[in-house]
């Protein structure tokens, strides 16, 4: 009788045992189960919050690349209740307006009390055009597919050997059969000569000789490159071997040189340089596209004016490079202006370019996607970054 209450205090602790052991792997079961769930809601969530995102910077790219809101608001004052950078000329590709670019460039990076009307185009201004909220931004960038690396060596006295690398915007993949305009821009008179036009060879590469422009004085000068294929673009320039720690370019110089638009074939060029006096000299010098595709080159010399409004008629296409050069005891300051303008916070093409809108703060971001679009202006054809983010 004994052993049969034992056998059975056995056999029930035996069960119970089986029990807490099922119920302990059935919870352990259970609870990956549940973190299994809620890992693939988590990424259900973020991908649906991400493809959220990326529905909005479609619609937002589209509103803002594909619409040209008022007409010919680029070349007005006033203000217009709808807003897009879309040339009135679009079609199916997107064709942006270099005078509205120009125009909302201006509101931040130009002073306002030199183009009356202008000013009104910041960037919260433009934030409430697009219908974005508060915590809501964006940033656009804009630059050329080419990109150009120059070197000058000194093969005498008075010669040097001008190269230059074509790349695209990547820096992946060399250009041959690009065509590639020389310039020398001598800084002590203003003038621009064309050194010569070569074709890059196969691994994008191409050179030409010159001679110092300005032998008598051995002036200041600067080495530019233009490279074209087809719509597609790029420019840089360099200072050539020496000592030219008295030549500042673009931010270092303080010196700004706007480009606007006031109809299709005229565009005004606005500079301004932190002087407290009168400079020696003062020149605008420029480089513009004509309507055979070749490059034209010309100089106005402004010696009592350091800052001001100056108008210039040129082709309704095609590229267009400002240079105003200012000399102040002995120190040449030159600002460079492009049209189309070059938008680029990393930029490729010198130090003094910005992208429109707000820069990225990165810890506050709570979603951020970006889209490029390859986009057309003027008959040229640019890169167009557009990225969109909300903040925490």
């Amino acid at each position: 009788m004994l052993n049969v209450n034992l056998n059975r205090r056995r056999r029930g602790q035996i069960r119970a045992i089986d029990f807490i052991v099922s119920l302990m792997l059935f919870l352990l079961m259970l609870s990956q189960l549940i973190l299994v769930v809620i890992n693939v809601q988590t990424g259900l969530n973020s991908q649906m919050r991400d493809n959220l995102t990326y529905s909005e910077l479609d619609t937002f790219g589209r509103t803002l690349l594909q619409e040209e809101g008022e007409t010919e608001w680029g070349y007005r004052r006033l203000l217009p209740n709808s807003f897009g950078l879309a040339d009135s000329n679009t079609d199916t590709s997107i064709n942006l307006d270099a005078a509205k670019i120009s125009r909302i460039i201006t509101g931040t990076t130009f002073p306002p009390s030199h183009i009356s009307g202008f000013e009104l185009f910041n960037y919260p201004t433009i934030k409430t055009l697009m219908g974005l909220d508060s915590k809501e931004d964006f940033q656009l960038s804009l630059f050329p597919y080419l990109n150009l690396t120059l070197m000058i060596t000194e093969t005498s006295f008075t010669t040097f050997d001008f190269s230059v690398q074509v790349t695209d915007t990547d820096g992946f993949y060399f250009l041959e059969q690009c065509q590639i305009t020389y310039f020398t821009l001598d800084l002590t008179t203003g003038n621009v000569r064309i050194e010569g036009t070569e074709t890059t060879n196969e691994i994008g590469q191409a050179s030409i000789e010159y001679t110092d422009p300005n032998l008598n004085d051995l002036g200041k000068h600067i080495n530019i490159a233009i490279a074209k294929k087809g719509p597609f673009w790029g420019i840089n320039w360099a200072h050539p071997p020496g000592n030219y720690e008295d030549v500042l370019i673009g931010q270092e110089s303080n010196a700004t040189v706007w480009i606007g638009g006031l109809n299709s074939s005229s565009i005004l060029i606005s500079d301004i340089h932190a002087l407290e006096n009168a400079p020696e000299t003062h020149f605008l010098s420029y480089i513009y596209e004509n309507t055979q595709g070749s490059f034209t080159n010309e100089s106005i010399e402004l010696p009592s004016l350091y800052e001001g409004n100056t108008t210039i008629n040129i082709p309704n296409n095609g590229l267009f490079f400002c240079f105003s050069i200012v000399k102040m005891n002995d120190v040449y300051k030159v600002g460079i202006g492009t049209y189309p303008a070059i938008l680029d916070s990393e930029p490729t093409f010198g130090n003094f370019y910005q992208v429109f809108g707000k820069i990225s703060e990165g810890t506050r971001e709570f979603v951020k996607t970006s889209k490029t679009y390859p986009v057309y202006i003027r008959g040229t054809v640019m890169k167009c970054r557009i990225i969109l983010w909300r903040s925490r």
